[in-house]
C-alpha cells in the first residue's frame, strides 16, 4: 500500500511540474517572431486545468454471494481508485479555429471487488480503466485521451467542432460520466437563433470513460451491441424570462443487439421534450420526458417521464422528483437510444445517486431531497426515494430484478476549501442504503452504497 502511494503521489508531481511552465511563447524561438505571434494568438485565452481525484468505495448487495446463499450481504466493490485529469482549450487562431484536449490517467490504490474465477479479473469500478464492460484488470496502458477535437466558429452565432468529443446536451444524446466524460467519434454544429440554440450532433463511435477502446466492449457478451450512426438534433432555449424549453430528436441506425441471438438490425429512434418554469427567484418547476421507439427491446415505445420541483430558502435548498416508466413488452426502461449499459447515454434529467435506476415499467417514483449550505464550505443533504408499481416476472416483467416496491435512504456530508491554492478543493462522504420488497420466490435485491471522495481542482 505504502509503495503504491508513493508512486501515484510522484507520478502527480510530474504531471504538475509538467505543465506549470509559461503558457505563452517567446521573441527567442527559433521559428521567428510570426511564429511567436500566431502561437500567442492560439494561447490567448486558452486554460489548462487539472483535477486530481481519489474515490474509495464499498458498495454490497444481497445477492450472489460467492459461496454463499441468497441474502448474504457481501462487498461487490471495494476499491479506492485514482483519476489524474487535464483538460486544455485553446483559444481561437484568426478569430476562428482551435482546438481542444484531455485526457486522464487512472489507476488503483486497493482494489478487493468482486474477482472473475474464469480469468482472475476484478470488477470493473467505473474509475480505472478496464478491459470491458464486465470485468478489467486495471493492467496495460491506464492514460485515456478523452478529447481531441478541432472546433472553429463563424462570427458569434454559428460554432462547431469535429474529432473524439463529447455531445453537449441539446438533443437526445448525452455522454456517459465517471470523473471524466465518454468519447463521442463525431461532430456538432451549433447556431444561435434568436434566444435559441440548435445542434447537430452526429457521432460512428463512442467509449465509456472507463474504457480505452470501442473493442472493449465485445468480450461481455451482454454488452456486444453494433451501431452504425448515432446522430441528434436539438433545440433549446428561454421561450419567455421564466419559461426554458428543449427539444430533441434522434436516431440510431444498423444496431444490432447479441446476446447470443441474431437480432436483425434496426434503427433506433429518440424523443426528447423538456421545460423549466421558474415560478419565483427562489422556485422552480421542470418537465421531463425522454422516449426511445425500439422494435428489439421494447417490442414499440419505452420512456421515462417526470416532475422535477425545486426551492430555495435561505441556506436551506428543497427537491422533489416524481418520476414514471413504461415500455410496450414491460421491459426495463433505459432512458438512451441504445440500450445497452455504457453505450452512448441520453438526456433525461431525473438522478437521485440512489443506487436503483428506478426504471421498472410501470414504476411510479418518489424522491425528496433536503439540502444546508452552511456557507463556510461544509454542504449537507438527506434524501429519500420511494417506488412502486411494475409487474412481476410472473405477470410479464422484463428486467434485472423482480420487486413489487423499493426504498432509499442516502445522505452526503462534505466540505470544500474556501481560499488558498487549494480552493474548490473537496471532500465528499456519501451513503446509499436501499431495500426492495420482492416477489415471491425472487431473489434478494437489496444494496448498499458507501463513499469516500476527494478532488483536488487546479487551473494553471
Amino acid at each position: 500500500m505504502e509503495s503504491k502511494f508513493f508512486k501515484v503521489s510522484a507520478l502527480t508531481a510530474a504531471m504538475l511540474g509538467a505543465v506549470a511552465m509559461p503558457a505563452m511563447a517567446t521573441e527567442d524561438s527559433a521559428a521567428g517572431p510570426e511564429y511567436v505571434e500566431q502561437v500567442n494568438e492560439f494561447l490567448e485565452g486558452s486554460t489548462l486545468a487539472g483535477v486530481a481525484v481519489v474515490d474509495t468505495r464499498s458498495r454490497t448487495r444481497s445477492t450472489g454471494a460467492p459461496g454463499g446463499e441468497d441474502g448474504d450481504v457481501w462487498s461487490r466493490l471495494n476499491y479506492s481508485s485514482y483519476n489524474l485529469i487535464l483538460d486544455f482549450t485553446s483559444g481561437y487562431h484568426n478569430g476562428w479555429l482551435g482546438a481542444d484536449i484531455a485526457g486522464y490517467l487512472s489507476g488503483d490504490l486497493y482494489n478487493d471487488s468482486a474477482v472473475n474465477g474464469g480469468t482472475g479479473e476484478y470488477l470493473c469500478n467505473e474509475i480505472s480503466a478496464c478491459n470491458n464492460l464486465d470485468w478489467g484488470a486495471g493492467e496495460g496502458d491506464p492514460v485515456k485521451i478523452t478529447k481531441a477535437a478541432l472546433k472553429f466558429k463563424a462570427g458569434e452565432n454559428v460554432d462547431g467542432r469535429f474529432g473524439f468529443t463529447q455531445a453537449n446536451g441539446n438533443g437526445v444524446l448525452g455522454n456517459v460520466w465517471s470523473f471524466v466524460p465518454g468519447t463521442y467519434r463525431g461532430a456538432e454544429l451549433n447556431a444561435n437563433i434568436g434566444n435559441f440554440k440548435a445542434t447537430y450532433f452526429i457521432a460512428d463511435q463512442f467509449t465509456a470513460p472507463w474504457l480505452l477502446s470501442e473493442n472493449d466492449y465485445a468480450p461481455a457478451l451482454w454488452a456486444d451491441t453494433s451501431w452504425g450512426i448515432a446522430h441528434s438534433l436539438g433545440l433549446q432555449g428561454n421561450a419567455t424570462d421564466d419559461l426554458f424549453l428543449q427539444f430533441g430528436l434522434g436516431q440510431v441506425t444498423d444496431v444490432k443487439y447479441q446476446n447470443g441471438v441474431d437480432w436483425a438490425n434496426g434503427v433506433v429512434t429518440g424523443y426528447k421534450v423538456y421545460a423549466r418554469y421558474n415560478i419565483n427567484d427562489t422556485m422552480s418547476l421542470a418537465y421531463d420526458f425522454y422516449g426511445v421507439n425500439d422494435d428489439v427491446q421494447y417490442d414499440g415505445l419505452g420512456y421515462t417521464t417526470g416532475l422535477a420541483f425545486n426551492a430555495s430558502f435561505g441556506q436551506f435548498s428543497w427537491m422533489t422528483n416524481l418520476n414514471y416508466a413504461k415500455s410496450d413488452n414491460d421491459r426495463d426502461v433505459n432512458p438512451r437510444m441504445i440500450y445497452t449499459y455504457g453505450m452512448t447515454n441520453g438526456t433525461y434529467s431525473l438522478w437521485w445517486d440512489a443506487l436503483s435506476d428506478w426504471n421498472k415499467s410501470g414504476e411510479v417514483s418518489i424522491y425528496n431531497r433536503l439540502s444546508f449550505d452552511q456557507g463556510n464550505g461544509w454542504n449537507y443533504y438527506l434524501g429519500f426515494g420511494y417506488g412502486s408499481g411494475g409487474k412481476s416476472a410472473a405477470e410479464g416483467a422484463k428486467g434485472d430484478w423482480d420487486y413489487e416496491s423499493e426504498y432509499a435512504v442516502n445522505g452526503t456530508i462534505s466540505y470544500s476549501v474556501q481560499s488558498g491554492a487549494l480552493k474548490g478543493s473537496t471532500v465528499r462522504l456519501h451513503g446509499t442504503v436501499l431495500e426492495r420488497d420482492e416477489y415471491e420466490g425472487a431473489a434478494s435485491a437489496d444494496e448498499t452504497d458507501l463513499r469516500f471522495q476527494v478532488i483536488i481542482p487546479y487551473t494553471f
